[in-house]
């Protein structure tokens, strides 16, 4: 095995190594991994030759590339799902025939419920922005974003009429990991409202809830509500 190993490009070992740390559960999900400068002088090889393992991994899906805050271990989907959740959204920016409308972004005290989701000190300082994705001008799905401040410092700042706010956010810190929670619920007077709901229309909406993670902390939470005969799970058969 040592001579065979000898024989694999520099790049390649460290790759090699990395892959196995990973794959034997050494380096569970959401582990940082050894910095490049690290893994060169352990290797004894140039920096470009251990940035080229990395982003291989990366590239593979099985490493999570944060700037600022270093490179971690993907969260491994085990199983592939049975189901999966429709995303209303990227199909009508496909279309062509997305908008949104951001109603309102302030910096508040992270209520209970919110810092216990988020894993955060209770009354901690959060961003939080309600939007109203819409498809030709009809709204489609009501958005309330709680966001970590600490990965988003400038966040209040952006004007958001190019992107979403989540495109932002994975801009900036692309998840390691999401969690998803999807029930059926009656909107609050305020919500039927901004989703243009009559008062003759079904009662129940969808509500998918989704959280963000990079490597051990949470960047950010979500609730989002669709009218119930918009949304659907499985396989689209039109």
């Amino acid at each position: 095995m040592a001579i065979k190993d000898q024989k694999l490009p520099q790049f390649a070992l460290i790759k090699q190594f990395l892959e196995q740390q990973i794959k034997s559960g050494q380096w569970p999900p959401g582990t940082r991994i050894p910095t490049e400068h690290s893994l060169t002088d352990t290797f004894s090889v140039s920096r470009m030759t251990a940035r080229r393992a990395v982003k291989e991994l990366a590239d593979a899906g099985l490493l999570t590339r944060t700037q600022g805050r270093g490179t971690f271990v993907s969260e491994q989907a085990i199983d592939p799902p049975i189901f999966k959740i429709e995303d209303v959204i990227t199909k009508v920016q496909a279309a062509g025939t997305y908008s949104h409308r951001v109603l309102s972004m302030d910096a508040i005290q992270a209520t209970s419920e919110i810092a216990h989701l988020m894993q955060l000190q209770t009354n901690s300082m959060i961003f939080q922005l309600t939007i109203v994705h819409l498809n030709q001008d009809r709204p489609v799905q009501w958005q309330k974003l709680s966001v970590n401040c600490s990965f988003a410092p400038a966040l209040l700042k952006q004007k958001f009429t190019k992107i979403t706010p989540d495109a932002y956010l994975d801009w900036l810190c692309s998840p390691s990991k999401t969690d998803y929670q999807l029930k059926a619920v009656v909107p609050s007077a305020s919500q039927r409202l901004a989703l243009a709901l009559a008062h003759q229309d079904s009662p129940l909406c969808m509500q998918l809830s989704r959280r963000h993670w990079v490597a051990g902390d949470v960047v950010s939470f979500s609730t989002l509500l669709h009218p119930a005969d918009d949304y659907y799970l499985g396989t689209d058969f039109d």
